[in-house]
Parts: structure tokens; C-alpha cells; sequence
């Protein structure tokens, strides 16, 4: 691999206008794309050489290197089903989108109070609080972005928009809960590192939509550090 970084940038194949998904080899009849090699040039090389530009020995190098993945990949797609590999994509997806998302101790601590006999052991035994608060942590974290995920998702079954979750018919108590949250006295809130607007909401007591109401935010609006918001002063 000295070789394919001390290679000549200037070593260029001509007519090279190939198309990068192109296969350029096969392990075990997967493919290997021109794709993958150059992915993996960029971080050898640090972006300065592409496939097309190698030497055939230097090709055949980069071949071997990244055949693993190819056919680990290709294994990987025979041997499951779409709705597994789904299942997989949506559990990495939300592992990295739940890290802003706030719970509390009381939270977990309910969560774990509420549902003991779903915490067992091999044994049958109910596990301590402090084996398991991480992974309710995790599930209440997930349930919560899913849920404003939905809040702010549109429905619609042909031109009918359908509300999720149902709205409930406003009540005379409601109403005055949702007009003290808009005009009722406020304060400023200044947000920080891990405030996420479910989080803000959940500790004063309103809902997302009160919250960004009482604060002109749309729906694709999101929160900066230092930010200052109005909230309930009580």
C-alpha cells in the first residue's frame, strides 16, 4: 500500500469517464464496484488518487483489500430479509438521532417501576434498577422521538390529511391551559447543549406545538445554543 500513496498523481488512465458504481471485480460472484475502491483511495490516499489512476498492480491491490467487504455485504443481503435489513437501518438511524433527546431519572425510574416483571433474568428473576436503566433510557428516548416525529408528520390518504396523534376536542379546562401557555406571563428560557424542544415542553408542562406558539417557530424549526425562548413562569 506504500506504493498506491507514493503513486503519481499525474499517472492518469485516458478516456477514464467510467461510471464510479461500475464493477470492476467479483469475490464469490459479488461485486466489486469502483465505487467502493474509490472510498477507500480517498481515505488512503487522503483524496488524491482515484481508481482509474492506479497501475494494474496497484488495482489488483486495492481489489484484494476491499473484496471483504463485498462479499461480507453480499452474504449479508442473501442471507436476510428486506424487512430485517429495514429493522437494522432504522435501529443505527435512530441510535444517532436520540443522543439530543432529554429523559429524566424519574422518567426511567417510573418506566422501571411500572413494567419490573419485563426486566427478568435467565433465572425469571426481576433484574436491579441499575442493570437496566440504560436500555429503558434508550427505549424512552426512542418512544419520544418517534412520537414528535409523528406529531409534526403529514398523513394523507388521497386528499384527506389524517391528525396523528387524534387531536382531542378542546375542553373549557384545555383552553384555559393552552391561552395561560400563549398569554399568560412567561419568562426566557436559554437553551443548551442537549435541550431539545420535547424536553423544554415536558418541564413546563405544554406540548411542542404551545411551545413553538409561544415562540413564532414553525415547523421545521430548530434550537441553537444560547438560544432564548419564552416559557410559562410557572
Amino acid at each position: 500500500m506504500k506504493r498506491l500513496v507514493a503513486a503519481s498523481v499525474a499517472w492518469i488512465v485516458i478516456g477514464s469517464g467510467l461510471m464510479s458504481a461500475k464493477v470492476i471485480a467479483r469475490v464469490d460472484g459479488y461485486p466489486v464496484t469502483e465505487r467502493a475502491a474509490n472510498d477507500f483511495l480517498k481515505i488512503v490516499t487522503k483524496g488524491k488518487l482515484k481508481f482509474h489512476q492506479l497501475r494494474p498492480k496497484d488495482k489488483r491491490d486495492v481489489v484484494k483489500r476491499i473484496a471483504v467487504d463485498a462479499l461480507l455485504i453480499g452474504k449479508a443481503k442473501k442471507g436476510t430479509t428486506t424487512v430485517e435489513r429495514n429493522q437494522v437501518i432504522v435501529n443505527y438511524w435512530l441510535a444517532k438521532k436520540i443522543k439530543n433527546t432529554a429523559i429524566s431519572d424519574e422518567e426511567v425510574k417510573k418506566a422501571y417501576t411500572s413494567n419490573k416483571k419485563l426486566f427478568k433474568d435467565k433465572q425469571g428473576q426481576v433484574q436491579a434498577f441499575d442493570k437496566v436503566k440504560d436500555m429503558i433510557a434508550v427505549s424512552l428516548k426512542q418512544k419520544k422521538y418517534v412520537a414528535q416525529l409523528m406529531e409534526q408528520a403529514k398523513i394523507t390518504m388521497g386528499k384527506k390529511v389524517i391528525q396523528y396523534p387524534k387531536k382531542k376536542k378542546s375542553s373549557k379546562k384545555s383552553g384555559k391551559r393552552n391561552s395561560t401557555a400563549s398569554k399568560g406571563k412567561t419568562k426566557t428560557y436559554v437553551v443548551k447543549s442537549g435541550n431539545t424542544l420535547s424536553g423544554i415542553a415536558h418541564k413546563y408542562h405544554i406540548s411542542i406545538r404551545e411551545l413553538k406558539d409561544l415562540n413564532g417557530m414553525d415547523d421545521k424549526a430548530t434550537l441553537k445554543i444560547g438560544q432564548k425562548l419564552q416559557v410559562p413562569s410557572k
